[in-house]
C-alpha cells in the first residue's frame, strides 16, 4: 500500500442561506469558498433551515480535494479515499469527478464537476446522476471522530493512473446530486477536516494498492 495525501488547496465552495432551493443549486458560482480552513461543521450539505425573521433558507457546502498521481505508473487494483470526520454526519455523500479548475479553487468553482447541469426545479428534474462521473457508491454512514474510507471505483483507478492529477467532489447525494429540495427543518450535513489542519494526523489522503505483476515465481524460476 502507498499513501497520497490531499493537496494542500483543498477546501469547500458553498452557496449559504439563500432565498430559494433554485438560488441554492441553480447556480456556477459560490458565495463563500475557502481552501485554507482547516476543518469545516458541514463541509458537504443540503439543507433548510428557518430564516431569521421569519421563513426559510437553503443552502448546499460542496467540498474538494485534488491529488498528484504523477508518479504512478503501474496498474492499480485498489484504491481508498480517506477523509476525517468533524461534528456532523448526517447527510448520505458521494465522490465524483471535479475538473481541474479546482486546483486554485474559488467561488467559480461550486459547480466544477464533470458533466454538471445546474438545471433545478427542487423535484428531481436537475437530476445530475447520469451526467457526473461517479468515482464511488453513495456513503450512508459518517464518524465524526476517526476516517471515513470511502472506495473508489474503476473509473476512478484509471484517471489515476493515466493523469497527473484526480480531482474529486464530495457533495450530498439524497438532495444535492438529485435535485430534492430538503423539506421542513432539514440538516444534512458531513463535517470533515481538509490538509490545512495543524500537522497530518487529519489530512484527507488516499491509500493504494497497485496491481500484482505478470512475472510468475516458482522454485525460484521467473516465467
Amino acid at each position: 500500500m502507498a499513501i497520497i495525501s490531499s493537496n494542500t488547496n483543498d477546501g469547500y465552495s458553498s452557496r449559504y442561506q439563500q432565498s430559494s432551493w433554485s438560488n441554492a443549486r441553480d447556480n456556477s458560482s459560490g458565495t463563500s469558498t475557502i481552501s485554507s480552513g482547516s476543518n469545516h461543521l458541514y463541509g458537504i450539505a443540503a439543507e433548510r433551515t428557518s430564516a431569521r425573521g421569519g421563513g426559510n433558507v437553503y443552502t448546499i457546502f460542496r467540498s474538494f480535494l485534488y491529488f498528484d498521481t504523477s508518479e504512478i505508473s503501474s496498474t492499480l487494483s485498489s484504491v481508498t479515499l480517506k477523509v476525517r470526520g468533524y461534528t456532523n454526519g448526517g447527510g448520505d455523500i458521494i465522490a465524483v469527478k471535479a475538473t481541474s479548475g479546482i486546483a486554485t479553487l474559488s467561488d467559480s468553482d461550486f459547480s466544477a464537476i464533470a458533466g454538471w447541469d445546474t438545471t433545478t426545479d427542487g423535484s428531481g428534474g436537475g437530476d445530475n446522476e447520469s451526467n457526473v462521473t461517479k468515482y464511488s457508491d453513495t456513503v450512508s454512514t459518517w464518524s465524526t471522530t476517526g476516517y471515513n474510507n470511502i472506495t473508489l471505483n474503476s473509473q476512478a483507478l484509471t484517471d489515476m493512473e493515466d493523469n497527473d492529477n484526480i480531482y474529486i467532489c464530495l457533495l450530498n447525494y439524497d438532495y444535492d446530486l438529485k435535485d430534492i429540495a430538503p423539506t421542513g427543518y432539514s440538516e444534512h450535513r458531513n463535517g470533515l477536516y481538509y490538509s490545512d489542519n495543524i500537522g497530518t494526523s487529519n489530512d484527507p489522503y488516499i491509500d493504494y494498492t497497485l496491481a500484482p505483476t505478470d512475472n510468475a515465481v516458482f522454485m525460484g524460476m521467473n516465467f
